[in-house]
């Protein structure tokens, strides 16, 4: 498999995935019982700490939980999109580009795990 074939399977999965759950968020958000998954109830992500959302989550999902997950996959689709280019880039021997791509990868990172930290306290 081309590396651009896989690029795209990977960008359309995660885009369904990422959709499939937000789709699952809307109904839990209407159907649910009130409250949190009350659709004038303004969602203020600092009262679920993404440890709380991710243990109750195989054993009684939340809307709210589903709707971070969602946006997750959205967010780490064009993550390993990049990732995806590093061993291209090092098999045609494009050390500008693998360095590049390696600097965004870092950066990325760094983000990633600053947003995991604060999600986490």
């Amino acid at each position: 498999m081309e590396l651009e074939d896989l690029v795209v399977l990977v960008m359309r999965a995660g885009l369904v995935i990422s959709v499939a759950l937000l789709i699952g968020w809307v109904l839990m958000t209407l159907l649910g019982p009130a409250g949190v998954a009350d659709v004038h109830s303004p969602v203020n992500s600092s009262a679920y700490p993404l440890s709380r959302l991710l243990h109750t989550l195989p054993s009684a999902p939340s809307a709210v939980a589903v709707m971070f997950m969602g946006l997750a996959a959205l967010l780490a689709t064009p993550l390993l999109r990049v990732a995806l280019a590093v061993p291209e880039f090092a098999k045609e021997e494009d050390w500008i580009y693998l360095g590049l791509t390696f600097l965004v990868l870092l950066i990325l990172y760094n983000i990633s795990l600053s947003a995991l930290d604060t999600c986490l306290t």
